[in-house]
């Protein structure tokens, strides 16, 4: 296949799969170069030795070094705009990049006749830290969503409401997270459980996001009388307990597993009957969408959800029982433990989005 240019990709993700950020891009990546281009991650890390250096995931080249300095990284851009031009790619993608250094790396590539796109993923609000930081983060985050991404020549949208947000002004493409079914870790077969019906939830809650005290509540309650257990993995305990303020006692029906590795993860949600993923459908949650309901489907997990973002354009009576309203949780509890589906796990292969992709490359 002929090189059609070279993409630059440049973000904070920590390949080859430590974060969700990671595997999106690689998905992403893998689009592109089916299309026919050449991609360059850049990977700007917290730890990592200062001198950059040349490695390879997934055979992709990859430019890792140490992140610059606060003001560089979110203000000036000028260590992201050295590297693209030692590079002298036809096009940069800048995975949710602060927005002031966004907006000077996109002033740089349309100086220089460079194609410059936003991979966009979360409309995010600061929760943490103390006033100041609240301030200057959603600052941030305003001038970046309402401003530099209607400037960018195209965005790739992981949601279908960033993607009716930004339509009218730029380009865009809507991608949800994508895998690459013909990996040996999707493919490696693994045993559902079969004496007790299990529930798992695989992921970095969020008290923003995620209603992970209402499904423990629920299965707490439903333990009562069902033979099932609720796998917590990404979260420990007391992380639990401080998050949600948690004041009742845990059964021995919740088990907590902490952080794993992605191998390990997939192998739990694997071996389990069912994931299950409850959200308030507020802002912050419809711009986004759930890196653990991917790879649930792609498991051949069925999962059982609330509706929020875009994800029934992605669930159907074969993978999934969805709640109408949220306090009808314990119900579809009880009925998913008699219930066995078999899933289609190619809905989110890569493959099936190069097209959608490839609208941004004409």
């Amino acid at each position: 296949m002929s090189i059609l240019g070279k993409v630059l990709y440049i973000g904070g993700f920590e390949l080859p799969d430590k974060n969700a950020a990671a595997q999106r891009v690689i998905g992403i990546a893998k689009c592109i170069r089916d299309i026919g281009y050449q991609v360059v991650f850049v990977n700007a890390l917290k730890k990592c030795d200062y001198a950059p250096s040349s490695k390879e995931y997934f055979g992709f080249s990859t430019l890792e070094y140490r992140r610059e300095s606060v003001f560089d990284y979110l203000i000036q851009g000028r260590t992201a705009i050295k590297i693209i031009r030692d590079e002298k790619p036809n096009i940069v993608i800048a995975y949710n990049y602060p927005s002031v250094a966004l907006n000077n790396i996109r002033r740089y590539c349309q100086n220089n006749s460079i194609k410059c796109i936003a991979d966009v993923t979360e409309w995010s609000r600061a929760c943490g830290g103390n006033v100041f930081y609240r301030l200057i983060k959603n600052m941030d985050t305003c001038f970046r969503m309402r401003y530099v991404h209607k400037h960018m020549d195209a965005v790739i949208a992981i949601s279908r409401y960033l993607y009716n947000y930004y339509r009218d002004y730029t380009p865009v493409c809507l991608v949800p997270p994508l895998i690459d079914i013909k990996e040996e870790k999707w493919r490696i077969y693994q045993p559902k459980d079969t004496m007790i019906t299990s529930f798992v939830y695989a992921g970095s809650p969020s008290a923003i996001k995620e209603r992970l005290d209402l499904i423990v509540a629920a299965v707490d309650a439903c333990a009562k009388k069902e033979r099932i257990v609720l796998n917590i993995v990404g979260i420990t305990k007391p992380q639990f307990i401080r998050m949600f303020n948690w004041k009742k006692p845990l059964s021995d029906a919740i088990l907590f597993w902490g952080r794993q590795s992605h191998e390990e993860t997939i192998r739990i949600v694997k071996k389990s009957n069912w994931s299950i993923l409850i959200r308030d459908n507020n802002s912050v949650v419809k711009a986004g969408f759930p890196t653990k309901l991917v790879e649930s489907i792609s498991c051949g997990t069925p999962v059982l959800a609330n509706k929020f973002s875009n994800i029934d354009d992605f669930l159907n009576a074969n993978n999934s029982l969805v709640l109408e309203k949220i306090d009808l949780i314990e119900r579809q509890i009880k009925i998913a433990c008699n219930k066995h589906l078999e899933v289609d796990k190619s809905i989110f292969h890569y493959e099936k989005y190069i097209d959608e992709v490839r609208k941004i490359f004409m």
